[in-house]
């Protein structure tokens, strides 16, 4: 029964980010498109906090299952843009930038809710899953980042690359956007396989947690702190054991 319950809230965490930090990125970066000019996204139906309006549904299956996925590329015209340099690179910053602050957010909100009743079950649940929807949506973030087409990162980087590079890139688009998705399904798989062991997006999520994240959550909870009693009945006896 606990290893289902513990499985239960996984999945319900994994849903909470398919439906509500990853719909949340996607209009953050389609408002932002928006500000600066080019209502593409916004003609495409992108700034809705409606997760329908995002979602992949090949994206959505692996974000349940294995618990990292992606929505729908988002379309803009960049002849809309008056500053195209500056303005890509803002509309690129926008989706990371919101799972930032909603990691930063939801850790404070979780310790606060805990921190009201340490004795109940219900909030040492909606901790977890509180938890575990906030540091996946760090992961998301991280992923962004990656200097790799198609992802934001990438599209940083391409602003600011040389034009030498930009002529190599376009005259072998198809082989690096084909090597570009090899090297992340390596790297998650990899992931997998290792049970977390090697991770280089965990590896990534964890720099940014020390070096500015968790500088700026103040209610912390240690887990060695949570009852017994709570832990026995939700995540089972063995839950801090390592054998």
């Amino acid at each position: 029964m606990s290893a289902f319950y513990r499985f239960l809230l996984i999945l319900i965490s994994r849903a909470l980010v398919m439906v509500g930090l990853m719909p949340l990125a996607a209009f953050a970066k389609a408002g932002v498109a928006h500000l600066l000019g080019d209502d593409t996204p916004k003609l495409n139906g992108r700034l809705s906090l409606d997760f329908r309006k995002h979602m992949d549904r090949q994206g959505m299956l692996t974000t349940l299952i294995l618990g990292f996925g992606w929505s729908k590329e988002m379309n803009y015209d960049v002849s809309n843009l008056k500053h195209m340099k500056r303005d890509i690179t803002l509309i690129s910053l926008a989706a990371p930038l919101t799972y930032f602050v909603s990691y930063i957010l939801i850790y404070n909100l979780s310790g606060a809710l805990y921190g009201l009743a340490p004795d109940s079950i219900l909030l040492a649940s909606l901790f977890r899953i509180l938890r575990g929807a906030a540091y996946t949506g760090l992961c998301f973030g991280v992923i962004a980042l990656l200097p790799l087409p198609p992802l934001d990162g990438f599209q940083i980087f391409y602003q600011f690359s040389w034009p030498k590079f930009r002529r190599w890139y376009f005259s072998r688009y198809k082989q690096i956007m084909k090597w570009s998705q090899y090297i992340l399904y390596g790297i998650f798989l990899l992931a997998i396989i290792t049970d977390g062991e090697i991770s280089v997006i965990g590896w990534l999520a964890g720099l940014w947690r020390w070096a500015v994240l968790d500088r700026l959550v103040f209610f912390h909870v240690n887990f060695m702190e949570i009852p017994y009693k709570i832990i026995k009945i939700v995540f089972g006896n063995n839950f801090f054991y390592l054998e």
